[in-house]
Order: C-alpha cells, then sequence, then structure tokens
C-alpha cells in the first residue's frame, strides 16, 4: 500500500539525516582535532587524506536530499503500478494524515537537536537537510498528496479477462 510508504519515506529521511548529521560532527570534530596535532599531521599527505575526510563527510547533505528523491521518485512509480480501488482512498488519506502528524514530531526532534550551539557549524553544512526536516511536515503533505493522485487518478486501461 503506497499509503505507507508515505510515512516510511518521512522515517528514513529522518533516520538518515540524523545519522549523517552525528557522522558529520563526530568525523568532523576528530579531524579537526587531529589536523591540530603536530604528531598525527607530521607530513603533508596525512593533511591531504584527513582534509578529504572532511569534503567526504560535507557531501552527506547532499546524500540525504537525494534519498529523498529517489523515495519520492519510487513512490510515484509503485502507486502508478498499484492498483488502486477507489472505495480505499479514504483510508489512504487518513493514513497520510496520521504519517503528516508524524512528521511533525520527527521535525520537532529535529529542531530540538540542531539548535544546540555545539552543533553550529554542522548544521552549516546541512542546509538541505534542515530544510528538508525543518519543513518535513509539508514535504509529507505534498507528498501524499502526490501519490493520492497517481494511485487514484490515473486512467483504467482495461486488462484481459
Amino acid at each position: 500500500m503506497a499509503a505507507r510508504d508515505v510515512a516510511l519515506i518521512g522515517v528514513l529521511i529522518f533516520t538518515f539525516a540524523i545519522g549523517f548529521f552525528i557522522v558529520h560532527f563526530a568525523f568532523n570534530t576528530i579531524t579537526t582535532d587531529m589536523i591540530a596535532n603536530d604528531q598525527i599531521n607530521s607530513s603533508s599527505a596525512a593533511v591531504g587524506q584527513l582534509e578529504s575526510v572532511e569534503k567526504l563527510t560535507n557531501r552527506l547533505d547532499y546524500v540525504v536530499f537525494g534519498l529523498f528523491v529517489a523515495l519520492v521518485l519510487s513512490l510515484i512509480i509503485t502507486g502508478w503500478f498499484i492498483g488502486g480501488s477507489p472505495i480505499f482512498m479514504f483510508v489512504y488519506f487518513i493514513v497520510v494524515i496520521v504519517a503528516v502528524l508524524v512528521s511533525f514530531i520527527l521535525s520537532n526532534v529535529w529542531e530540538t537537536i540542531t539548535t544546540n550551539a555545539q552543533f553550529g557549524t554542522t548544521l552549516l553544512s546541512f542546509s538541505m537537510s534542515n530544510n528538508l526536516m525543518l519543513n518535513l511536515p509539508i514535504y509529507m503533505t505534498i507528498v501524499g498528496f502526490i501519490g493520492l493522485i497517481v494511485m487514484f487518478a490515473k486512467p483504467y486501461f482495461g486488462g484481459g479477462e
């Protein structure tokens, strides 16, 4: 059922955003400390490797956004191929409302975690994820209605008997 997928999208995006946020914070804190240590960064190769780790973790924001886009596209594709009776549109709508309510909670948890002053520089690296997570209820509403339209408003192609 594609309605469950809407809730799954919200939970997966939250999970990956929080996970990558913590990974980014941890790796950048560790590499900054290692670069500042003269015993570890004694060669330019060591500094280059540590800086490449920082560049890699700075791209995790794009991974979260790409995952969101991929999940929305998969919802559209599966919604098109799953046969949906208009009788179940009400159930779909109720499940989407529950998913939006859950996304309010997830958005508030994200805001509570990221407003900590300790995460200031990490939050600057997660601009797309921050926008996505702070506006998650709006995005889930849009995704839910897109899924509703795709699943129940597609033309009927009379199949064989």
